[in-house]
């Protein structure tokens, strides 16, 4: 089994996010990759390169453990599972204050100038905008449906939140595109 000694420096989103997953079962880091898209990918969807980049990050810094299996026919499999340290890293990063995202977002540039490209253009992106939006309250709502009550709270919380966000954008995305004469 590989592990280095332990940082003091805080984890990263991606880092925390990983380790959350990690918390649950020791995974490879294909598997992850299959728990990120059923799960916090619907928020937080780190590329499929940062996932394999920051695996080995966490294991030099002593968040996180990794061994091998070996497998016939394929390369080996490298199976990760968080340590003490990493549950103290994610537990800090948990209860900070949250990081300012840095207000970034390219859609709402687009609408902002939107006028330059003439109001097709802009009502091309707000469609497409709301087109996301519905398919991803769709997608959460077949999955409460699935769940049903008496799951996991927080990630019940986390649907809810993404529901409400998405009625929010449809509705707004309605609104806008009324208001452009569309």
């Amino acid at each position: 089994m590989q592990t280095s000694p332990t940082r003091t420096t805080q984890v990263t989103s991606t880092e925390a996010a990983l380790l959350g997953l990690l918390s649950r079962e020791p995974t490879s880091g294909y598997d992850l990759e299959k728990a990120v898209r059923a799960s916090v990918g619907y928020f937080w969807s780190p590329a499929r390169s940062q996932i394999y980049a920051v695996l080995p990050r966490l294991v030099d810094a002593g968040l996180a453990t990794r061994w091998s299996i070996t497998q016939r026919d394929r390369p080996n499999k490298h199976v990760y599972r968080i340590t003490a340290a990493g549950r103290r890293a994610l537990k800090t990063w948990l209860e900070a204050p949250e990081a300012d995202a840095g207000g970034r977002d390219e859609f709402l540039l687009k609408v902002f100038f939107g006028g330059l490209a003439g109001p097709d253009a802009v009502v091309s992106h707000i469609r497409a905008r709301r087109g996301e939006a519905e398919r991803l309250q769709t997608e959460l709502e077949e999955i409460d449906a699935r769940v049903g009550e008496g799951g996991d709270v927080q990630a019940a919380l986390t649907r809810s939140y993404g529901i409400a966000w998405a009625k929010a954008v449809i509705g707004w995305a309605k609104t806008a595109e009324r208001e452009l004469g569309s």
